[in-house]
């Protein structure tokens, strides 16, 4: 019976954790994405995802030249943002050990509780 209590009350001290990350390389976020899934493994819970977002593509046109003189040529500039999302029910405490290992810092890894 004391087992059946002890399961219940850790289960209920499981919180939803988001763990969003963006970066302008595909690669280098995926790379991280692994990781974070293999630590969430290696302590024993389940990790749901990651959720691809679609790609976020910022872009800046202007003139080449720097006077208003001369034929009209254009530069265009493009910038990526990659969105992947993993939720883990986990222990608050273990926020620390999910993302103990070194993480690019090319990587942008936001920690939420979600509801």
């Amino acid at each position: 019976m004391s087992e059946k209590v002890d399961k219940q009350n850790v289960s209920q001290d499981l919180k939803k954790l988001r763990f969003t990350l963006s970066s302008p390389s595909a690669q280098r976020i995926e790379r991280v994405c692994d990781e974070i899934l293999a630590r969430c493994r290696q302590l024993q819970y389940d990790p749901r995802g990651p959720v691809r977002l679609p790609t976020k593509v910022l872009s800046i046109t202007t003139r080449k030249t720097p006077n208003g003189e001369g034929s009209k040529t254009w530069d265009t500039y493009e910038m990526r943002i990659h969105k992947r999302i993993i939720l883990v029910r986990s222990l608050p405490s273990d926020v620390l050990q999910i993302t103990s290992s070194r993480i690019d810092p090319k990587v942008n890894l936001t920690v939420t509780f979600a509801n």
